[in-house]
């Protein structure tokens, strides 16, 4: 998570955003109004990464499930004649 780009535009939208207000030139609502956006931002996507990493693990399981169990035999049926 620390080399991800989200990361470091979070954190890079929340120093500028703290900068901008302890200089006055933003309100005190706009500034909480950038870092909620970008402190969900963060973690909205690790949660779709854990989502896609889950899924992921999910499909190789059931393909590993399937790989092991055999096919059913057909039963062949031989008519008299």
């Amino acid at each position: 998570m620390i080399t991800s780009k989200t990361l470091w535009a979070s954190l890079a939208a929340i120093v500028g955003a703290l900068g901008a207000w302890f200089t006055g030139e933003i309100q005190l609502a706009e500034m909480l109004q950038i870092c909620t956006t970008s402190v969900l931002a963060l973690f909205l996507r690790h949660g779709i990464a854990k989502t896609q990493d889950a899924a992921e693990d999910a499909a190789e399981a059931a393909i590993d499930a399937a790989s092991h169990v055999p096919a059913p035999k057909k039963k062949i049926i031989k008519k008299a004649i």
